[in-house]
């Protein structure tokens, strides 16, 4: 991964046809009052789930693994490598859904083996799992929601629970998620158009994981909670200064969320540098913040893995190092965001005030 620093001083068809594909307006057996009219309307729409011949969707037949592998791989945009070859012995060139199976299992959502069994009903745990693998959705290990028949020894356990945190899927908490039940069409529709929903949230910067809290959140409550390892980095610039005899900087919440917004802002609009397209310069993101100060002082760097990469990258610039030592600071506030492609993003804000 490159590293930069930067500093600043002062689903497809369900049946293969040959018409177009109906959506759920002209669908004969989805009437505009029930519960799924809206996303199915809305995915078939997108061309990611069809009808059948006779104009129906057949809002309660299961779906099978072949089905589901070509609406996720439809719904994810991705297609397979011309050389991948799963082991797969039931399902073959000739199936409708083989690249599509093959797409997904080449990303690892379907493990490879000598059985596919493309006609069985998809099953709600082999849901979460395709959902949150095909969404790189992160899992942790907080359980804030639970269900008494998913236990943790479940090897579905971390994706069903990732799902219901971000009500993807909406089984009362306590309650039984049934993970061995089929996944009827209707069902589908709806967990698809959900987590697509986050996703897209997700991608415009609205939604952030907050490593903190382990969970996913809309980025104003993640402004205020600072990372283990954004806070990791200003003991190790203190080491820095005591070493050339400056005082400790203060860590200051206040110049921490100007910090944590400036790197979320990086990440959200896909930049890197000290003029944001949002807050413009570094003195007037503090002026948005309210925040007073005599001088001030900005580092940033893009990429590093770990606190101490970073303010070694920091430290071996001359002018990351003289904000580093600079004895006329008093203050420092730390920030760290991460884009969806694991891309880091560090901020340093210093102050006197």
């Amino acid at each position: 991964m490159k590293k930069r620093i930067m500093t600043l001083s002062l689903a497809t068809a369900l049946l293969v046809t040959t018409h177009t594909p109906a959506h759920a307006a002209t669908f004969t057996d989805v009437p505009k009052n029930h519960w799924a009219y809206e996303v199915i309307n809305d995915i078939s729409t997108r061309g990611i789930i069809n009808g059948y011949l006779d104009g129906t969707y057949r809002l309660n037949h299961p779906v099978t693994r072949a089905q589901a592998a070509k609406i996720v791989a439809l719904a994810i945009d991705v297609k397979p490598s011309a050389t991948y070859k799963p082991s797969f012995q039931d399902v073959g060139p000739a199936h409708g859904s083989y690249n599509h199976i093959r797409a997904l299992t080449e990303l690892g959502i379907f493990t490879d083996g000598d059985k596919f069994q493309p006609n069985k009903p998809l099953t709600r745990a082999e849901m979460s799992k395709m959902f949150a693998l095909g969404y790189n959705i992160i899992l942790d290990d907080n359980d804030k929601i639970t269900f008494r028949d998913v236990a943790k020894q479940n090897q579905y356990h971390g994706y069903i629970t990732a799902l219901a945190e971000l009500g993807v899927t909406t089984t009362p908490e306590g309650g039984e998620f049934k993970p061995n039940d089929d996944v009827s069409r209707a069902h589908i529709a709806a967990f698809l158009y959900r987590t697509m929903e986050f996703n897209t949230a997700r991608e415009k910067g609205l939604i952030i994981y907050d490593k903190v809290a382990k969970a996913y959140v809309d980025k104003d409550e993640a402004v205020n909670s600072t990372d283990d390892s954004a806070l990791r980095t200003i003991t190790l610039v203190n080491q820095q200064r005591t070493q050339q005899n400056a005082a400790a900087l203060i860590h200051d919440k206040e110049l921490s969320k100007v910090a944590q917004a400036k790197a979320q802002d990086m990440v959200k609009n896909s930049y890197f540098g000290h003029t944001s397209p949002v807050y413009g310069s570094t003195s007037q993101l503090l002026a948005t913040f309210n925040y007073k100060w005599t001088a001030y002082g900005e580092n940033i760097a893009k990429g590093q893995r770990t606190p101490e990469e970073v303010v070694q990258d920091w430290m071996d610039s001359p002018t990351h190092r003289a904000n580093i030592v600079n004895k006329k600071f008093t203050h420092i506030g730390t920030g760290y965001a991460t884009d969806a492609n694991g891309t880091t993003y560090w901020v340093h804000e210093f102050s006197r005030k």
